[in-house]
């Protein structure tokens, strides 16, 4: 498994490509196995772990990935109590870490294997390294994903690390949405439920944004390119140049004040929520005239 590159043109590609993938299924019970799909084109991943905590509340496990000898020892014991002296519960809860990518030995002031975390929870895990993306919804709700490799697995390189950051952003911003497209059902078992309707939104978002203020033209290379599309296969797919294209992509990050494509996706992403205002107008339009607050 070679570490992806975003510096590297065809892996750039392949990243949009999966980027889009995972942006389809927002709101979607595949969002997070999907999500996990995609760091692991490029980032080794043993046990996966997405958690949902909420202050004065026990964890809540979302998504995770563990054999069956490891879930009593990983999920079910941590649960029960070792969530406590986490430090990447403490960091989010009690000392709010501001959101990022964390390393458990860089949470841990005395030492992590002198921890009693580690001596009482984590040293009966098989789990060699850990890290995890601290995602803020509000100061008393967090979202944690946890990416960890077992004992005979090496641990992740800095290499892979300087990766996972640099991909930090977009990470934050497609959970927080996948968030805001879930609620929380006041039922006992409190599941986490879709909102009903919401794959067919997101095909319309991807009909309707940008029509407002993009040529024809425009809009066909903005759809190929939010569906991951690399500049070459636009191009191909539109039959025309690759200068052409590239000509088309700075008239559209001109007209929408943007200088890249994260800052697109971004955008994209931001306005899906103005859909349900009016549900056959552009939902950039909507959004780039809201009021400041």
């Amino acid at each position: 498994m070679t570490s992806l590159s975003l510096s590297s043109t065809p892996s750039f590609a392949e990243w949009n490509k999966q980027l889009a993938k995972l942006v389809k299924t927002l709101g979607d019970n595949a969002f997070f196995p999907c999500l996990i799909d995609v760091l692991r084109q490029s980032v080794q991943i043993d046990y996966p772990q997405v958690w949902l905590y909420r202050r004065q509340k026990l964890p809540k496990a979302l998504y995770f990935e563990v054999s069956r000898e490891e879930r009593a020892a990983q999920i079910d014991t941590y649960i029960d109590g070792s969530y406590q002296l986490d430090p990447f519960y403490l960091a989010a809860l009690i000392n709010q870490q501001s959101p990022g990518l964390y390393r458990i030995t860089e949470l841990s002031a005395k030492g992590f294997q002198q921890s009693e975390y580690y001596r009482s929870y984590y040293a009966q895990c098989d789990t060699a390294d850990e890290i995890v993306y601290i995602i803020e919804i509000d100061q008393d709700t967090y979202l944690q994903i946890s990416l960890m490799r077992k004992k005979s697995s090496s641990k992740f390189s800095e290499q892979a690390l300087a990766f996972l950051r640099s991909v930090e952003p977009i990470i934050r911003e497609l959970s927080l949405h996948q968030w805001a497209f879930l609620k929380l059902s006041r039922q006992e078992e409190q599941d986490l439920k879709v909102m009903p309707g919401f794959e067919k939104s997101v095909n319309l978002a991807f009909d309707l944004f940008g029509r407002s203020c993009l040529t024809g033209r425009e809009k066909d290379v903005l759809g190929l390119t939010l569906q991951g599309y690399s500049t070459q296969a636009c191009a191909e797919q539109l039959n025309i140049s690759i200068e052409t294209l590239r000509r088309h992509r700075k008239n559209i990050y001109a007209k929408l004040d943007i200088n890249s494509q994260a800052e697109l996706f971004s955008l994209f992403l931001n306005s899906l929520g103005c859909l349900e205002q009016e549900p056959n107008k552009d939902p950039l339009e909507i959004y780039m005239n809201k009021p400041s607050k």
